[in-house]
């Protein structure tokens, strides 16, 4: 969720967000980092499980066929 938020803030309100952009930006900030470690056998469903979780929300990219993060949970 860190590095979800960090680029959020980085790239502005009017900027998208893809689920590959965070992925890569993972495995810069950890490099030992794989999905499947924790459980998931695609990057996709662990966005997919993070959406579940009311963390943040997805958009499909058409186009790639991965998603696009919408926004991030409004913390009350």
């Amino acid at each position: 969720m860190e590095t979800i938020e960090a680029l959020f803030k980085e790239r502005g309100e009017e900027e998208k967000v893809w689920g590959s952009m965070v992925k890569q930006t993972l495995k810069r900030r950890k490099p030992g980092f794989n999905e499947t470690y924790h459980g998931f056998r695609t990057f996709g469903q662990l966005l997919e499980e993070a959406q579940a979780r009311k963390l943040i929300t997805l958009l499909p990219d058409e186009k790639s066929g991965g998603y696009i993060i919408k926004s991030l949970a409004q913390e009350d």
